[in-house]
């Protein structure tokens, strides 16, 4: 069948095939930020690799970036309020820490608490609203009202905590030396402290995802910049999730426009593209590409948001449309069509020259445009905090110890 011509890869980490460590040394050390680097050179670099150990430092200056971008551009109302709270403009690298130390309170995103900073002294950051969290008690003994999550939602994360990485050594089990801990505190505190998104699943493999890359702290503020920046992934796990949609429809039709032919295969074979891609899109790829390979897309991701993604499933599909096509591929054989199949099998060299091809990225990026992903819509405010609930950053202190605010 079709999937027997897509050798699919095991889950195990593959070489990273990067710039030299050296090299990013040094483009490190050669500025205080990495604001200071031109963007075209910035984006040559992030597409070739980011090594592991500078992976926190350099998603948490991209994150900052993208946000400092939609707030230039007037897109991301919600970075604009939180960078005036915190008394910047939203362009920095996230005010007086520095730039990924993860050491500190202040980290790249620190607004602080509206009517918080001028009598509780400097801004509140990320890194220490999670220690407000985790020392006031984020356990499964906690309310309702003060978790943020129903009972149903709370059984849901127990649930798929041991679901998340089930091969992997450091999530096999709730051993203290693991990481299924630290996985239960960021999945409750997301919970609390972005109360629009609560627990949708694929959340617990991206904040996985980011567990293997960086301390509890950096995680939670890259977590939270994910789902609340929407030049990233904001409006893809709330209720309604309207960049979820806007996903499906730009993914839809960049394969129209640039792999026709294998679009009107899958159709005839009444391979469900729409409903196979909720998944992907929703674990950010983490539970269906390679480790390898989704370090480097996330690379880029932090930069340029959702549309990434897009590039990234449309560039792997392209590098294994002939097998596709051939006429002895089966592509009704399996639930999916296979389809996972050639995600499975992306390599980082070869994924990344793919997604490099500028025609398929100018597709990919036009179809987000027009889908309006990535934009802060009526639909995608409403379902942020603009219909009644309070967005995160308008959390106040009362709110980290389980108390509700006025209002």
């Amino acid at each position: 069948g079709g999937e027997a011509e897509i050798a699919e890869k095991p889950l195990e980490e593959e070489p990273l095939e990067a710039l030299s460590l050296q090299r990013w040394n040094g483009a490190l050390s050669s500025c205080a930020s990495l604001q200071e680097l031109p963007r075209p050179l910035l984006r040559r670099m992030l597409r070739a690799g980011v090594p592991l150990q500078h992976r926190a430092h350099v998603w948490r200056a991209c994150a900052a970036l993208a946000r400092a971008d939609g707030a230039a551009a007037g897109e991301d109302e919600l970075s604009l309020r939180a960078a005036a709270a915190a008394g910047g403009d939203g362009k920095g690298d996230g005010g007086g820490g520095s730039e990924g130390s993860g050491g500190g309170s202040e980290g790249v995103f620190s607004p602080a608490l509206p009517g918080e900073a001028a009598a509780a002294g400097p801004p509140v950051g990320l890194r220490e609203i999670y220690a407000a969290h985790v020392e006031v008690g984020i356990s499964r003994s906690e309310t309702e009202e003060a978790s943020g999550l129903s009972a149903a939602q709370r059984r849901e994360v127990e649930q798929d905590l041991l679901r998340t990485f089930p091969e992997h050594a450091l999530f096999s089990s709730h051993a203290r030396q693991g990481l299924v801990p630290p996985l239960r505190r960021l999945l409750l505190c997301l919970a609390r402290q972005v109360p629009t998104v609560g627990y949708c699943q694929g959340i617990n493999f991206i904040a996985a995802f980011l567990l293997l890359h960086a301390d509890e702290g950096t995680a939670f503020e890259l977590l939270v910049a994910l789902t609340s920046q929407a030049a990233l992934l904001r409006g893809m796990h709330t209720a309604d999730m309207p960049a979820l949609h806007a996903a499906h429809a730009a993914l839809l039709s960049s394969f129209e426009q640039s792999m026709p032919q294998l679009m009107a295969r899958l159709r005839d074979d009444g391979v469900p593209l729409r409903e196979a891609s909720t998944q992907w899109l929703l674990c950010a790829l983490v539970d269906v590409m390679p480790p390898g390979a989704v370090g480097r897309v996330w690379d880029l991701m932090f930069l340029d948001g959702a549309r990434v993604l897009l590039r990234s499933i449309a560039a792997a599909f392209r590098l294994h449309e002939a097998a596709l096509l051939a006429e002895h591929a089966d592509l009704a054989d399996s639930a999916d069509g296979g389809l996972k199949a050639v995600l499975r099998a992306a390599t980082p060299r070869l994924l990344s020259r793919a997604m490099s091809q500028q025609e398929l990225t100018r597709i990919c990026d036009e179809a987000a445009g027009s889908a309006g992903l990535g934009e802060v819509t009526a639909a995608t405010r409403a379902a942020e905090g603009g219909g009644g609930e309070r967005p995160w950053w308008a959390l106040s202190r009362a709110a980290l110890s389980g108390e509700r605010s006025p209002g």
